[in-house]
């Protein structure tokens, strides 16, 4: 019996069980995941419990660069822990989101590697973001609302900063969505021309459609929330925890089971 789980602050959305049962039904194995909806003064007290008596978790918002310092290991390669393996008391971070994102980003669209993509938000998610499409050849730009988190990130992932004008696809990474009336692009102050973007990613996949991926859409973009983002970050996830390896055809039939059970 494996014991999974999720650890993060206001998740209580959350479909990663969801996901993580789909997985295990799959893989044929048996399997918990719990969800450890933690305020930060319980962060510490959470982690310990969670390394003791869990076979590895995950973690979200707003803890993947905060849980790194009580980690034994940190192999995730950019300062962001989505991932913890824990085998024998020793807990290991990794980031699976960056394979997650780009598996999901470029699965169905026609998008060569070259072009100009927009990263909004600063936090780990846009580093993750940001670093995965600039290794996978992309030209890319960030924003932020704060302009000295934009310079930070340009600094450790080698992207630009954004200074207006075109991009053929935009990447939210911030929470600004998750309520209704709140859009992302505001920021921006119209230094976007918002006709040229081809394609909007979403990395919010509740609600389905935010307000961001419903403005780009009129304009005529293509448009991807972030479930598919969760499902193939979780695989991956699954692999490293379990010690198992998954071809392309699993990941795309493990997806297709998720997606008919979210919709049962």
């Amino acid at each position: 019996m494996y014991k999974l789980g999720l650890l993060g602050q206001g998740i209580s959305y959350t479909l990663s069980p969801l996901v993580h049962g789909a997985i295990f039904d799959y893989l044929g194995v048996e399997g918990t995941y719990d969800v450890f909806d933690t305020p930060p003064e319980s962060f510490s007290d959470t982690v310990k419990k969670m390394r003791e008596t869990l076979d590895g978790f995950n973690v979200t918002k707003p803890y993947k660069e905060k849980i790194i310092p009580l980690l034994d290991e940190d192999k995730s390669g950019c300062g962001a822990v989505n991932t913890v393996a824990v085998k024998e008391g020793k807990a290991v971070g990794c980031n699976t989101d960056g394979s997650g994102f780009i598996r999901s980003f470029s699965e169905g669209w026609e998008l060569g590697g070259g072009e100009s993509v927009l990263v909004l938000g600063a936090g780990g998610a846009a580093k993750v973001v940001a670093k995965t499409l600039k290794d996978s050849g992309f030209e890319v730009y960030v924003h932020n609302r704060t302009a000295e988190k934009s310079k930070s990130l340009v600094r450790e992932t080698g992207a630009r900063e954004w200074r207006g004008g075109e991009a053929a696809a935009v990447v939210n990474c911030t929470s600004c969505g998750l309520k209704k009336g709140d859009n992302p692009l505001d920021s921006l102050g119209g230094a976007l021309d918002l006709k040229k973007v081809a394609y909007a990613y979403d990395l919010i996949y509740s609600p389905p459609e935010t307000d961001f991926l419903a403005t780009l859409k009129k304009m005529g973009a293509r448009t991807k929330n972030g479930l598919d983002m969760l499902i193939y970050q979780a695989v991956r996830a699954d692999e490293i925890i379990l010690g198992v390896s998954l071809t392309d055809g699993d990941y795309r039939e493990i997806k297709r089971n998720v997606l008919r059970i979210a919709k049962a």
